[in-house]
Formats: structure tokens, C-alpha cells, sequence
């Protein structure tokens, strides 16, 4: 265990732009300027005045910061970097990129942490950030065991707030027993990629007994620590559900008293007769389907439900007695998920949720994603924070920081899109993608740049190396063969041109990331111009970067080695 004393970690640290904090049991037994700051403190002594660590802890994650510190504190050594955010003490939040080290400190363990500022953070804070003092009840899972729950769900299943409900984080708890297997198997389906997820409806048991209805949403997201989880959002549905099952038990005895009670659903709730005319409806009903929402309700509005009566038209077509249709656009100009049923007797009862803030949250998520769409590879954005990291934990370890980078340019992708259409193209681009993340190592990253363009870095990978990488690359990707729209085999294939060089600590000095790049982009328009389907290397530390057309290189060794 690495031993510390005041005295030294001033020496290292006193004056660094690194934050640094030394603290047992979530209390702070040092800090240095730097950190202060980051905290909105003037400096250390300032900090010192409240030495609780946890009041900068949003407190959604002091459950976790604790069992984390109590981990820590079994295992000597260093534990890696995370994203995290915190509040600093005038309450905005400050993205932290942080690492944790047990050490000794005055004849006792202790934790080290030292924090960098970035821009950004993952999953579980932009999840927090955005979400955990929304409406929507929103819970991050995994395998039904909660790793994130904001107020608005905790206080749907019977909790006072989130860190309540974190004293017990099983989700499984409030389902049937019956149920709990089908339950944790769809969970499984969804995080691990085989089912996607879909809006469901569940009643649920809370603690106290009572029951709960939900209308359920789940969607498989990366969290913080690296691994896949389930993000499900939930609405509540009790009194939709209670008014649906008064309509079934009372529908002939009590069509005044259903009026009433559909006016106070929040949902969107209206009844049509068999003429499929507006007979009841609610003020949420109005806002979402009337032409003229103003007039209600001092006057009945005039309704545009021409979607809803082709929606119960296909319904009854098809044979079914109820219908879902999500993400409906609606008169209002605002999204509806809407739920169709059929009545006895003829007419339909409609329920629509406005879903229009809850997509923008969605498309909010989508937009911070790190990886392209198409070809699931990373994107420029997820590659550049990709790069950093390793770049920082190398240089934490006092180790080298080098890396071969090649960009890869399609020839002649053009003529593909012209003449076997776009779809083909998408498909050359995700084979591609494919070759790339299966012919490299784990720690290798595959970027697409945009278009056609794709390159990989290579850590710890010389010049020769990456060479001989490249060029397995090339071999590769010429080897595609793929059928046309009409199945028509090895029709389409695909040839390479790509610009090598190096990057990192070469020469005397740093080749940073973007001088890397442009290096490489550099020599690949030498590859273009001389013909295609070549490999040109271009040497970053002569004055002019000396671009060298590549013999064919041997095959990489077997075993994936390189020369660091």
C-alpha cells in the first residue's frame, strides 16, 4: 500500500490544477486548492470549514458513493476513472472526471481522489441531470435490481423520496410471485439486446399493500460503469385503469357517473357512440383533439377525430377488440400514445397520454450517444473522449503515450449508392464496420468520421505495426462480397485507400490527436491521387510529413502482439 503524509502530498499536489482530496468514511481529511474550487470554495481551508463530502454527493448516488468507499477501502491500490457530477456548495452541478486509490495515511487507510474538470458525463448523471426532478418517474435497472430511481418513481411506489427507496433497491419486491420469472426474463431480453423495449401496462403490489397501475417504457442504455442497463419510465395509470373497470361493471347503470369521472382522468379520455361522435369527453381531451380548445367549457369545441375513427375502423377489420397505436400526431400538434377499445352495444372508448416531452427527453439521450447509428461504431465525439481516457491513464501510470492511427477511405463509394442504391451502400458501410471491430483488439478503436470515412487507433502500436495492421485491414475489406437488393451474390464489393502515421510521444515532442488525424487524412489524398487502393505512410516528425507508399505487408502475427 503506497504510504502518504501531509507534508508530501502538498509537495505534489499543493499547487496542482489536479483536485485532490484525501478522506475516510466520505469525510474530507485533506483537500487542495484545486478541488476547492471545483466545489465553488474560495480555497482548502474555505472547504475544510464542512468537511462532509457528502453534501457535494447528489443525493440520488450517496447510497452508492458509500458502498463504493466501503469496497474501496477492502482492496489496495488504484480502482480506475468514472465520470461522475457533482453540486458544487452554491448548488449548480460540475462534471467531474475522477479517479479513486486506497492509500496509508498517518498509520491508517484512507481514499485518494483526484478529479479533472470535463464537459460531460455518462449515463447515470445526464440521467439525473435531466430526469431526477422530472415528473416522469424514471428508474435506471439491471436484472430488476435498481441503480438509479429519481423522486417522481420513488414517490409512485409508496417511497418518500429516492434515497428511501434505495434502502431496498429490488424492483422485484412489488411484482406477483407468479409473475416475478416472466418479469426478470423480459428484463433480461431487453438488456441484453434480443427483444427491444415496448410500452406495456403492469399492476404492481407496493409495500403498504395497495396496488398501482403503470404504463411502462423500457429502453436499453450504456450506464456509467460500462455495462448494459434498462431505463424504464413510467406514468401513472390508476385512474384510467379504475375508470375503465368502472365503465365495464357500470356501463348501463351509470353513464352519468362515468361522464363525471372521465372529466377528472388526467389522461385524454373521451367516449364515442355508435356513430363514433364525441359523447364525453375531458378537458385533456379537448386540448389534444379540438379545433377550437378555447371555447371548453363554457361551450363544446369541434373535434377533429378522423384518426381515431380510421384507427377503430382497423381495429374492428382486423377482429380485435382494442387497439394501441404509439406516437400518434395529434390535432394539438403534441404526440399521443392512444389506447382504442370497443364497447358492447358499438362505440369505442379512446385514452391518449401526451408523449411529446417524454420523445424529447428520448431524443435528448439519442443526441448525447456516443456511437453511430448505422454502423455502431463509435462517432467522432465518442471517439475523441475515448482517446482521452486512454491517453490519461497511460499517462498516469507514468507510461508512454503512443499510438498508429490509419484513416480508411471506400473507393469509389459513389458508384455503389449510383447504381445499386443507398441501402446497399448502408450495408457496404455496416460490413465495414463489422471487419474492423472483429480483425482489432479490444482496446483498438473504430471510428466512423462521416461518410465513407472510417480509421482506427491503435494504442501502444508503432509504425511498422500499424503498417502491417493496415494492411490486413485493406485485404480484408477487399474481400467483402455482398449481394445485391435483388440477391444476386458478390455483386458488390469494396477496395480501400488509407493514410498511416503515428501519434502520441514521438520524436521530442507530442503528436496530439487532431495533428494526427490530419496527418493521416493528408495521406490518404496522396492515396486517392496515386491510383487508389493503396496505403500511404506519412512519417509526423520530419518538417513536411514525408508520405511513403507501403510494399504489401506481411501478415500481422498471430497472436495480435505489438512492438511498444
Amino acid at each position: 500500500m503506497t504510504r502518504f503524509e501531509q507534508k508530501e502530498i502538498d509537495r505534489l499536489y499543493g499547487y496542482s490544477t489536479v483536485g485532490v482530496i484525501i478522506h475516510r468514511d466520505l469525510k474530507v481529511v485533506y483537500v487542495n486548492d484545486a478541488y476547492a474550487r471545483m466545489m465553488g470554495c474560495h480555497d482548502a481551508v474555505d472547504f475544510m470549514v464542512d468537511p462532509d463530502l457528502v453534501r457535494y454527493i447528489p443525493p440520488a448516488f450517496h447510497r452508492e458513493a458509500l458502498l463504493l468507499y466501503e469496497q474501496f477501502m477492502e482492496v489496495i491500490g488504484f480502482h480506475g476513472w468514472k465520470k461522475v457530477y457533482n453540486l458544487r456548495r452554491d448548488g449548480t452541478p460540475v462534471w467531474l472526471e475522477i479517479s479513486d486509490e486506497t492509500i496509508e495515511w498517518e498509520d491508517d487507510r484512507a481514499l485518494m481522489t483526484t478529479a479533472q474538470l470535463i464537459d460531460n458525463g455518462t449515463t447515470a448523471m445526464q440521467v439525473d441531470h435531466m430526469l431526477g426532478r422530472s415528473f416522469i418517474a424514471v428508474t435506471v435497472h439491471r436484472d430488476m435490481r435498481a441503480l438509479y430511481v429519481n423522486d417522481a418513481f420513488a414517490r409512485l411506489m409508496g417511497a418518500s423520496n429516492a434515497g428511501d427507496f434505495m434502502q431496498n433497491p429490488d424492483l422485484l419486491r412489488f411484482v406477483d410471485d407468479q409473475a416475478r420469472e416472466d418479469v426478470l426474463a423480459h428484463s433480461h431480453s431487453i438488456l441484453h439486446g434480443v427483444v427491444a423495449g415496448n410500452r406495456r401496462r403492469e399492476c404492481n403490489m407496493l409495500d403498504d399493500g395497495d396496488e398501482v397501475w403503470r404504463d411502462l417504457t423500457d429502453e436499453r442504455i450504456l450506464w456509467h460503469d460500462g455495462k448494459a442497463a434498462v431505463l424504464t419510465t413510467a406514468h401513472d395509470v390508476r385512474e384510467e385503469v379504475r375508470m375503465t373497470n368502472m365503465l365495464v361493471r357500470n356501463k348501463n347503470s351509470l353513464e352519468n357517473a362515468v361522464a363525471e369521472v372521465i372529466r377528472m382522468v388526467p389522461t385524454a379520455v373521451a367516449m364515442f357512440d355508435e356513430e363514433l361522435h364525441v359523447l364525453h369527453f375531458n378537458r385533456e381531451f379537448s386540448r389534444l383533439f379540438a379545433q377550437n380548445p378555447a371555447v371548453f367549457p363554457a361551450a363544446i369545441p369541434e373535434f377533429d377525430v378522423s384518426g381515431l375513427r380510421a384507427i377503430y375502423r382497423e381495429m374492428v377489420r382486423a377482429g380485435h377488440d382494442h387497439a394501441d397505436r404509439n406516437g400518434v400526431m395529434t390535432p394539438s400538434g403534441r404526440l399521443a400514445d392512444i389506447r382504442t377499445n370497443r364497447l358492447q352495444g358499438g362505440g369505442m372508448m379512446i385514452s391518449a397520454l401526451d408523449v411529446t416531452d417524454h420523445k424529447e427527453v428520448e431524443k435528448q439521450l439519442a443526441v448525447l450517444a456516443s456511437t453511430d447509428p448505422l454502423t455502431e461504431v463509435l462517432n467522432r465525439r465518442g471517439f475523441e473522449g475515448a482517446v482521452s481516457r486512454l491517453q490519461d491513464i497511460r499517462r498516469l501510470r507514468n507510461k508512454e503515450w503512443l499510438y498508429g492511427i490509419a484513416v480508411l477511405d471506400l473507393d469509389y463509394f459513389k458508384q455503389i449508392n449510383d447504381r445499386f442504391g443507398h441501402n446497399c451502400g448502408d450495408r457496404v458501410l455496416q460490413e465495414v464496420a463489422a471487419v474492423l471491430r472483429s480483425a482489432l483488439r479490444d482496446d483498438d478503436l473504430v471510428v466512423r468520421l462521416g461518410g465513407e470515412e472510417f480509421a482506427v487507433l491503435l494504442p501502444s502500436a508503432t509504425a511498422r505495426v500499424t503498417m502491417d495492421i493496415a494492411g490486413r485491414l485493406a485485404r480484408m475489406i477487399g474481400d467483402i462480397k455482398l449481394p445485391d437488393d435483388d440477391g444476386n451474390d458478390a455483386m458488390i464489393s469494396v477496395t480501400v485507400s488509407i493514410g498511416v502515421t503515428i501519434g502520441g510521444d514521438v520524436g521530442e515532442g507530442e503528436i496530439d490527436l487532431p495533428t494526427a488525424l490530419l496527418i493521416a487524412d493528408r495521406a490518404l489524398y496522396q492515396a486517392k491521387q496515386g491510383g487508389r487502393n493503396c496505403i500511404i505512410y506519412a512519417d509526423p516528425t520530419l518538417p513536411t510529413a514525408m508520405m511513403m507508399p507501403s510494399a504489401p505487408p506481411p501478415p500481422a502475427s498471430p497472436d495480435g502482439s505489438r512492438e511498444v
